[in-house]
């Protein structure tokens, strides 16, 4: 999505379709975890995500410098510290090996053009016994993918099947990094 049309992101009326704190709940964080936002956009999950973990580390990633530059003045105005930005491609992470206890994915799988080296890097920055979270919404979104789908991807890059969340206009799975890999 382009950064000029990001504002509707942030329409308060959007709790009633995606909570945060909901979306949190979801992810078993800890108060030192260390979490990757990928695709960000404006922020929309991050202030209740860097709450969250207090004692831990939010990364807010995005292709956009201009969402993460939404996303960084929605974190300072909130007061939130404990936040790292980066702007780059989903398909080439740059971070290290097994850096991050969970990585959320909401609406965003579907706008990446390489879904496989993407879901790979994923793997790769997640430490062992990880969750990654997607999140994608039922109707309004014209690059939302279906579970069925996102559980195949998944499948194909390594990941186990955690949990399914569905809800009345969204869905949530919830995927591990095995504990050998």
């Amino acid at each position: 999505m382009p950064y000029t049309k990001a504002g509707h992101l942030l329409n308060p009326l959007r709790i009633l379709l995606q909570s945060p704190k909901k979306m949190l709940d979801k992810l078993e964080l800890k108060k030192d975890s260390t979490v990757l936002e990928l695709g960000c956009g404006p922020g929309y999950f991050s202030i209740e995500l860097a709450r969250a973990i207090p004692q831990g580390k939010l990364v807010l990633f995005d292709i956009q410098q201009e969402m993460l530059d939404m996303a960084k003045k929605r974190m300072e105005n909130a007061k939130i510290i404990n936040v790292e930005y980066l702007q780059g491609d989903a398909c080439v992470l740059p971070m290290k090996n097994r850096e991050f206890d969970a990585v959320l994915m909401a609406s965003v799988l579907g706008e990446i053009s390489d879904r496989n080296a993407c879901l790979q890097e994923v793997i790769r920055v997640l430490r062992p016994g990880g969750l990654l979270a997607v999140t994608e919404l039922k109707a309004g979104d014209p690059h939302a993918i279906k579970p069925s789908e996102i559980r195949q991807y998944t499948k194909e890059a390594g990941f186990i099947h955690h949990k399914i969340y569905r809800g009345l206009l969204q869905s949530t799975s919830v995927y591990v990094k095995s504990l050998w890999f």
